[in-house]
C-alpha cells in the first residue's frame, strides 16, 4: 500500500477531496437514523390519538420523515460510491501508467539498436531476409 501510495504521488495526480465524502456519509447516516427515529416516535404518539384529523396529520409527518430517511440513505450512497470509484479510477491510471511504462521498456533496445550503425543482434541482416519475390516464386 505504500509503494501504491508513493507511485500516485508520483504520477501527481489529483485525487480529490476525501473528507467531504466521509461527511456526507456520516451526514447520510444521521439523516437516516434521524428519520427511522422520529418516525417511530411519530407512531407511537399517534397510538394516544383518537381525532382523525389528528392522525392524519400523524401519518404526513411519517411520510416526510421517510423522505428524510431516503434522502439519507440517498446521500450515504452518493459519497460511499464516489470514494470507490475514486479509489477504482486512480488504481485504474496507475495500472495502465504501469503498463505503458513496461511497454516503453520492451521497446526500449530496438529504438537504440536501430539508431546505431552496428547490426541488432535480435534482427536479422538484411541481407539474410527472404523478400517477398523470391518467396513467391519458391
Amino acid at each position: 500500500m505504500d509503494q501504491f501510495r508513493a507511485d500516485v504521488s508520483r504520477l501527481k495526480i489529483r485525487t480529490g477531496d476525501a473528507r467531504r465524502d466521509g461527511v456526507l456519509q456520516v451526514v447520510g447516516i444521521v439523516l437516516m437514523a434521524g428519520g427511522i427515529i422520529a418516525d417511530l416516535l411519530v407512531y407511537e404518539s399517534s397510538r394516544n390519538l383518537s381525532d382523525p384529523r389528528d392522525i392524519q396529520s400523524q401519518i404526513v409527518l411519517a411520510i416526510g420523515l421517510l423522505g428524510v430517511t431516503g434522502v439519507g440513505g440517498a446521500v450515504f450512497l452518493y459519497a460511499s460510491l464516489a470514494r470507490f470509484l475514486r479509489f477504482w479510477l486512480l488504481r485504474q491510471v496507475y495500472e495502465s501508467q504501469s503498463q505503458v511504462d513496461q511497454v516503453v521498456a520492451a521497446f526500449q533496445p530496438r529504438v537504440h539498436a536501430a539508431a546505431s550503425t552496428e547490426p541488432s543482434p535480435h534482427l536479422p541482416p538484411p541481407e539474410l531476409e527472404p523478400s517477398s519475390n523470391a518467396a513467391a516464386a519458391g
